[in-house]
């Protein structure tokens, strides 16, 4: 935990409510290391000191009179205060860290990375509970990169428009490597109520005829996300001929994952596989890589894949000309 006290001196009664906080805290989980950071202008940076049973008893006051001696006695021995700089030198020390790791061109750069970390770190506190919060340099990395994506793909759209961005995303999926035999891929599809089954079928389709050869490359799977009809999507697959295995077998039955992975009937030109199964599928078949094809919202692959790749699509039917 951190307080701030900008310029004021150091007084026990001032981290009084920090340590009332943090002793809540070890209440419910003990773990070995309860550190509270502060900056006071006639302490020391990098200096450190703990409290003694006398001064724990005068911050906790008469709120914690039940508590058990000896839960204060181990309180004692994982609590300490860390004094560190101002926050003006702390602030550049972090944005200097930035530039070195993550190599920010310059200040400028530095401070939108700051911005994004900080919202992914807030996200990470508010979606994950304690004990689960773990963050490496290469998480920042991605969330900095995914948001550069993020940011380059909606400043394209602004201000070259749709038209170009099209033509851009097309130049991406040109068939380089796209028939490599044994590669397992996987496309998302975000719909929502308006989405056209006739669309997303022929997109399926021309992507289908893009990527899977007779005998000698897997059949591509499908997963449609959101809130749509998923009947009508199936049923708009049969008519164009895109025919799927999705996991259930004939009419409809009980989804089985051996069904939807090798097939028992023949291979089909495709498998759907519905958002609930995606993760166990994700973590049976060695996915190359994860299309997610998004209106509003992109998604990330729930197993991390070699080629992630998220495109921003203003309709389906855009999908294709992309593979035509």
């Amino acid at each position: 935990m951190q307080i701030k006290n900008r310029s004021g001196k150091f007084y026990l009664s001032s981290i009084g409510k920090a340590v009332r906080k943090m002793f809540s805290q070890f209440e419910i989980s003990r773990h070995p290391s309860y550190i509270l950071h502060c900056h006071f202008a006639d302490q020391t940076p990098g200096t450190s000191r703990s409290l003694n049973a006398d001064e724990l008893d005068s911050l906790l006051a008469d709120q914690f009179h039940t508590v058990d001696k000896d839960l204060k006695l181990q309180f004692l021995k994982s609590f300490s205060i860390h004094f560190s700089e101002d926050y003006e030198t702390q602030f550049k020390n972090v944005l200097d860290c930035i530039t070195s790791e993550l190599s920010a061109k310059d200040s400028t750069e530095a401070l939108s990375y700051h911005a994004i970390l900080h919202a992914y770190l807030r996200n990470l506190v508010l979606t994950k509970p304690p004990g689960s919060r773990w963050v490496g340099l290469n998480d920042l990395k991605a969330a900095v990169r995914e948001a550069r994506s993020a940011i380059f793909t909606a400043s394209y759209v602004t201000y070259c428009g749709y038209e170009k961005y099209l033509k851009m995303v097309r130049r991406q999926y040109l068939p380089r490597r796209v028939n490599v035999p044994n590669i397992e891929r996987l496309f998302s599809f975000e719909c929502t109520q308006e989405t056209n089954p006739q669309d997303i079928a022929e997109a399926v389709l021309h992507i289908c005829n893009r990527y899977r050869i007779e005998e000698n490359s897997p059949a591509p799977y499908f997963t449609f996300r959101g809130k749509f009809d998923d009947r009508s999507i199936k049923a708009s697959l049969w008519e164009v001929g895109a025919y799927f295995n999705d996991g259930r077998g004939y009419h409809g039955g009980n989804f089985r994952m051996e069904i939807l992975t090798n097939p028992p009937f023949g291979a089909a030109r495709i498998k759907v596989v519905e958002p609930v199964q995606l993760h166990d599928l994700m973590t049976e078949v060695r996915f190359k890589e994860f299309h997610d094809f998004f209106l509003v919202e992109k998604t990330d692959s729930p197993v991390p894949v070699p080629r992630p790749h998220h495109v921003f699509l203003e309709s389906h039917g855009d999908l294709i000309e992309v593979f035509r």
